[in-house]
């Protein structure tokens, strides 16, 4: 398999579940605080649709497709990468919505341990077996890369960004972001409407700019890995939701917003500007983006939500991130009796290989969920002390369970 088959900027970190049971508030045609607006299931269902463009991009990357049909399938999915883009968007969107002033920095990572590293850890065991029998390409060459991605820190090192579970880069950008997050959101509530604007084109000029950064430092930056130079599209996500839930901001309609992100997703592939390493299509697609999430949350929470809000969508949503994490190691796998990895075939066939690896994935990533996030995100939660204290322990586990 040829590094590019595994080393492209998709996939995916995932998001706190949004739930469905609370009551949305009745219809409205105008802006209105949203404080007390706790779900927005559409979000949940985005995750699905955003890992199935990530699942296209790594078809793609592992070179399933022959022929023509390859080459049209490259033309739909290479932007897929992007996926990674919207999932950090969510995070950030999702996390400043459910934010909870009371709540201490220290409640708040455990929550995010308990949300994200018992999947992780299976991740890397599944991808250390992989490694060796099947998959040979990825493996991890020394302990100190694997240890490095077992604590979610060698994304800092560009020529380890991919060890251990290759899909979890992600997973160490996200950590970055929860690790700061309860020093940034402070000063972004207290901010007025027009500071949170200058923040969202400050941070959309820095998403432009990373490629030039990280052109200015070789070897020490990735644009595409190093968690603070993928900072901003968190803190986009973030603002975002915060100027919605003042009211103060009515966000596109969906049948504009969704063209828009469409264009994004287009735009992520357009040239840098002559002579430089900046980037303005790929602030465009964090851009728009980040309306499209606006518009799907402000239909939920207005009482207009969306198909992504239908429970198989719901269930799929909260399957993704486990999906995600393992995706990639099946990909491979299967296609691992091939010369490369690469299997070429026509399409026919091709798409017959896909639909296997999908299933084989989504059982995967379904017996996961069940058996390890769910029961493991109970056990943990246990221990958060401040949160024991403040309500009975069953009511926790019920919802906790979502988060």
């Amino acid at each position: 398999m040829s590094s590019t088959g595994i080393s492209s900027r998709s996939h995916a970190t995932r998001e706190a579940t949004i739930t469905t049971t609370m009551t949305a508030p009745p219809l409205a045609t105008a802006p209105g605080p949203l404080d007390r607006v706790r779900t927005l299931p559409s979000l949940t269902g985005l995750r699905w649709a955003t890992a199935m463009l990530i699942f296209g991009h790594h078809i793609m990357a592992v070179q399933y497709i022959a022929g023509t049909a390859g080459d049209v399938w490259s033309f739909v999915f290479e932007a897929g990468k992007t996926g990674v883009t919207l999932f950090f968007i969510l995070s950030g969107f999702v996390l400043a919505w459910g934010y909870k002033p009371q709540q201490s920095a220290r409640s708040f990572w455990w929550h995010r341990v308990a949300r994200i590293y018992p999947l992780h850890v299976v991740g890397v065991g599944l991808a250390l077996l992989a490694a060796a029998t099947l998959v040979p390409e990825i493996r991890t060459d020394g302990a100190a890369p694997l240890m490095a991605n077992v604590f979610l820190v060698n994304g800092w090192v560009p020529d380890w960004w991919q060890a251990g579970n290759p899909a979890s880069w992600s997973l160490v950008c996200e950590a970055f972001f929860y690790l700061g997050f309860p020093l940034l959101i402070r000063p972004l509530v207290r901010a007025s409407n027009r500071a949170l604007t200058v923040v969202v084109v400050a941070s959309l000029v820095l998403v432009a700019l990373a490629p030039q950064i990280a052109a200015l430092a070789p070897g020490v930056l990735s644009s595409a890995s190093t968690p603070l130079l993928r900072l901003p599209e968190f803190v986009v996500g973030m603002t975002v939701a915060l100027m919605l839930k003042r009211g103060r901001w009515m966000p596109l309609r969906l049948s504009i917003a969704l063209p828009l992100a469409v264009a994004g997703y287009a735009l992520s592939e357009a040239p840098m500007l002559p002579g430089t390493d900046v980037h303005p299509g790929l602030a465009a697609t964090v851009g728009f983006y980040a309306l499209l999430i606006a518009s799907l949350a402000n239909a939920d929470a207005r009482g207009r939500s969306t198909f992504l809000a239908r429970p198989l969508w719901q269930e799929l949503g909260r399957v993704s991130f486990a999906f995600y994490l393992v995706h990639l190691l099946v990909i491979a796998s299967v296609s691992s009796g091939w010369p490369g990895g690469h299997p070429e075939l026509p399409w026919q066939r091709a798409l017959l290989l896909a639909l296997a690896a999908f299933g084989i994935a989504l059982a995967i990533a379904w017996a996961m969920h069940r058996l390890v996030e769910i029961p493991a995100q109970r056990w943990l939660l246990q221990y958060d002390r401040s949160r024991v204290a403040a309500r009975p322990a069953s009511t926790l586990v019920a919802e906790d369970a979502r988060a």
